[in-house]
This record gives C-alpha cells, structure tokens and sequence, in this order.
C-alpha cells in the first residue's frame, strides 16, 4: 500500500504531471495527466488490500468487531453511485458533433447538438469524455453557447496530453479553413446528412453549478477573464446580447400593438 502510495504522491507532482519532466521512451509514459489520473485510481488496489488487512486481526475473532471495511462502505458506494448516475445521464443525452474548428492559440472549439431538456445557464460547466482519447477519462470545460441556443459549444485550450489527443483525433476528420472561413482547421456535419459521422464519438454530463451562473442576479457586472478563462464569459455576452434582442422585439410588438 505504501508503495502505491508513493507512486501516486510522485506522479501527482507537478512537474510530472504538467509533463515538465522528459524521460526517456518508454519512460515518458510515466508523465502527464493520464499517467497522473490512472495513477490515483490505483487506490481501488488499496482499498482492497485495507479490507484484506482489517480481516487478519488477530486481537479479535468476531465479524463485526473487524470494522475495516464500514470505514470504507460509505466512501465506496458514494463513488459507485456517482460514477454509475454519470453513466446513465451521458447514455441518456447523447449529443451529435455539429462543428468542429482549431483557432490560433491552439483552441480546439466544439460544437455540438443540444440534448432535449438539457437546461443550464450562462457560466456553467459540463464534463466532457472522449473514448477515442480515453474512454475513462471525464474533463470539465465551460459551456460557451447562451441558454437559449439550439447548440452546446465548448473552447478548450490545447495544454496536457488528453487535449492534444483530443485534438489529434478531430484534425484528422478537419480541413483548411477556406477564404473567409474563422480557424486554421475545420470540419462540419451538414444539415440533413445522417450519414456515419467522421468525428469521434463525444459524450456529456451535466451541467454543474459555477459562481458566474449568479450574474443576473446583479445591476452591475464586470467581466474579467484572461485566455482561456474567458469562456463562461462568452456565454454571459451571448446570454445578454440575446435577452436584449429578446427584449426589442417585445417593445417592438407591444407598439405596433398599441398603434392598430
């Protein structure tokens, strides 16, 4: 146990797990996050091997008074449910890869169908899994479409290694932007087409609660964000400039209604 421990403490360091550390092949798999994420889920083993540990007292011979295991149900179950109950929400809203664009600055956007009732708001978030990078791996990015768009949209900025997997993976199904075109790579699914599609295969949860989903509830907001922490502002600025359109065409009706 304490070996696995130790294997977890070290590839969590950021040096290794920022992939600031270059070993040499077949070494550098050992740096990264994937090496980082699949590392702490080694504590399945040490959970195991606790309850193995706590059935070997020899002090007592008595079940219940071998009380390893309690200490461990809870904790247990709360993941096994967690991880179930995102399976079957991300079974259930499956989405379609609509657009997909690679912008200067190494930003990979995404854009993608809107799930029915998939409700949120402007500053949310949602996880993220790709099997074709990882198929146990869930990330959370900023949702940057407005609530009221037909879509869900997210930027992600190219920086670990399951980002540039991910982005590996949808270049392959992209093309050079054309003249006129935002993006130095790009690839959509047409309207219409029900043909297999060449993106990978993207799946959802969510969304989840940020402090920015709070900015209705003030007279004034300032928005700051640098790079890409800018993102759940993109969805604020949509959100307001469409509440304000929203707002016209209603002023819009209201006089055309009182001058008939």
């Amino acid at each position: 146990m304490v070996v696995i421990m130790a294997i977890s403490f070290t590839l969590a360091n950021t040096r290794f797990r920022r992939n600031r550390t270059k070993l040499p092949k077949p070494f550098n798999k050992l740096t990264g996050f994937n090496a980082f994420w699949y590392s702490h889920h080694l504590f399945i083993i040490v959970y195991a091997l606790l309850i193995i540990h706590g059935t070997k007292l020899y002090l007592t011979q008595e079940w219940y008074k071998k009380t390893t295991w309690m200490y461990l149900a809870i904790p247990i179950t709360i993941y096994a449910l967690e991880r179930l109950i995102r399976a079957l929400r991300s079974s259930i809203k499956s989405v379609k890869i609509l657009k997909v664009a690679v912008y200067p600055g190494n930003v990979l956007a995404i854009n993608m169908s809107k799930p029915q009732g998939f409700s949120y708001k402007s500053g949310q978030y949602m996880l993220v899994n790709c099997a074709a990078v990882s198929p146990l791996e869930w990330h959370p990015f900023s949702i940057t479409s407005a609530p009221n768009d037909d879509y869900l949209s997210v930027h992600i900025k190219i920086l670990g290694d399951w980002t540039r997997g991910l982005k590996s993976k949808f270049s392959e199904a992209c093309q050079p932007a054309n003249n006129g075109q935002s993006g130095l790579l790009r690839g959509e699914c047409l309207k219409g087409d029900n043909s297999p599609s060449t993106f990978p295969r993207v799946l959802i949860d969510g969304p989840y609660g940020a402090p920015a989903q709070d900015y209705r509830e003030y007279e004034v907001v300032l928005l700051v964000g640098l790079g890409i922490g800018a993102t759940p502002m993109i969805s604020i600025l949509k959100d307001m400039v469409n509440n304000f359109k929203a707002m016209e065409e209603k002023k819009g009706l209201q006089w055309r209604k009182d001058h008939q």
